[in-house]
């Protein structure tokens, strides 16, 4: 049975997270409110939400995993993190803004189809809508199941109750603090996530080994060739395409609905330019700590059962019951952070574009929330998967489908409706198609072939460019 320091802390952590929704409450007087916070975020609110947004507990629990699994290979998450990071927030998020302020647009398919005809943008806002709907039920399927592992983990009750807890928590402050809501409670978990990362992994390496040296000796005494190598044991091109691979993972972040909507609510580029450098900074202390976790871990606990728990693991022995609680509130905030922002997309997508964008209301959209947080326990209850492979499949799935065509938008491409559905439906069907292919080094098939698939049919189809919005 946990501490009960333990559950005090978890407990008036998620109190503080319903009672932001409580208190936006008032401000979802109209649809821009409960879908973009009325275009009004600042650069830090933007910059930890959509962070957080695109951080689920992939980033602690399945990350620092990676790390202890794989070895020194897991550090070209890194920089795949931190390219997607700088290409999102320094070319899609000031045409994002552009576009949604020039049009009114609530959603990303809101900006990527406004151009084409009532009967084109009602075929592909529909087809973008299935896809989103049911990529995001399996994420947030994901991150249901990994608050199920941590409450059950850490309060010692049973993973369906805990799955069951940690929905609810979400859906109350999601449902009635619209975007406003979910944007501020994820700006608040970021602050976490990153005070956890800062904190932890640095008490380990330098406490726990004496720093890198000592960390680099370890690893050169007693990790094994694969472990101890940059690219696992691929060499040469395969070493190459790993490493790619692995990378390409960051390629997918402009083309997520749920962490982009924050470019389209930031309030002016100006917000964007200190925007970037917040999210660049937090990006790198969070998989930066993350990394360096798992590696000292593997180095000095050899015994750890489940990797994807390495986090739980080095905090009991480390810290008291108080540190374990902020662990556990930091690693449901990398959890709830991604699912709450999920549901509001799947929701407006539901909502707003399958109508494209008429007859939505906010109604509809809360329907459709617990909708998908039925099916998401569901999911989570008698289907589940690792948080790693989950998470990454979604993700891609998602970029694979949407980063072409966001891209032609920020290049100006004036494309067919032909080429996007084209375009969407080879990257979307490629993913799952190469998903059930025996695995390349670093997935490097799945994570690249479908998203330049897609971009080459637009940039071949594209006709006269244009400067209309």
């Amino acid at each position: 049975m946990a501490n009960k320091e333990v559950i005090i802390t978890i407990v008036i952590y998620n109190l503080i997270l319903i009672g932001v929704g409580l208190i936006t409450k008032n401000r979802n007087k109209t649809q821009d409110d409960f879908y973009l916070a009325n275009r009004g975020l600042g650069p830090w609110v933007a910059a930890l939400s959509a962070s957080a947004s695109s951080s689920s507990a992939w980033t602690l629990l399945g990350v620092s995993g990676a790390a202890y699994a794989w070895g020194l290979s897991a550090v070209w998450l890194i920089p795949g993190v931190l390219f997607g990071y700088y290409v999102s927030w320094t070319w899609v998020a000031p045409r994002l803004m552009e576009l949604s302020q020039q049009t009114g647009a609530v959603s990303l398919p809101d900006v990527l189809f406004h151009n084409y005809d009532d009967k084109e943008r009602q075929l592909l806002m529909r087809l973008t809508v299935i896809i989103i709907t049911s990529t995001l039920i399996m994420y947030v399927a994901a991150q249901f199941q990994a608050a199920g592992t941590t409450f059950s983990s850490v309060l010692g009750i049973s993973q369906n109750l805990s799955v069951i807890i940690g929905a609810l928590v979400i859906l109350i402050y999601t449902f009635i603090g619209g975007f406003w809501a979910v944007s501020v409670t994820d700006a608040i978990q970021a602050v976490l996530m990153m005070f956890v990362a800062l904190i932890l992994p640095w008490m380990l390496l330098l406490i726990g080994i004496g720093g890198f040296s000592d960390l680099s000796s370890a690893i050169n005494a007693t990790w094994d060739t694969g472990e101890k190598s940059f690219t696992g044991l691929h060499t040469g091109l395969m070493g190459a395409g790993f490493a790619l691979g692995t990378i390409g993972i960051g390629f997918g972040y402009p083309g997520q609905p749920f962490v982009v909507n924050r470019f389209m609510a930031i309030k002016d580029k100006q917000a964007i330019k200190r925007g970037k450098i917040i999210a660049l900074i937090w990006a790198s202390i969070i998989f930066t700590g993350m990394i360096i976790l798992g590696l000292s871990a593997k180095v000095m606990y050899t015994t750890v059962g489940n990797p994807e728990s390495i986090l739980f693991f080095v905090s009991d022995r480390l810290f008291g019951p108080i540190f374990s609680g902020i662990i556990t509130a930091a690693v449901l905030s990398a959890i709830m952070s991604t699912a709450d922002s999920q549901l509001l997309t799947v929701a407006t997508s539901v909502s707003h574009d399958w109508n494209s964008g008429k007859h939505s209301s906010i109604k509809t959209a809360r329907m459709a929330i617990i909708m998908v947080v039925v099916m998401a326990t569901l999911f989570s209850l008698f289907a589940p998967d690792t948080i790693f492979n989950r998470v990454v499949f979604a993700w891609t799935a998602l970029g694979a489908s949407l980063v072409p065509m966001v891209l032609s938008k920020v290049f100006y491409w004036n494309v067919s409706a032909r080429a996007a559905l084209i375009s969407i439906m080879s990257g979307f069907l490629l993913t799952i198609f190469f998903h059930f292919l025996p695995d390349t080094p670093g997935d490097i098939v799945e994570r690249i072939v479908p998203m330049s698939t897609g971009l080459v049919v637009l940039y071949l189809s594209k006709r006269k460019k244009t400067n209309l919005i």
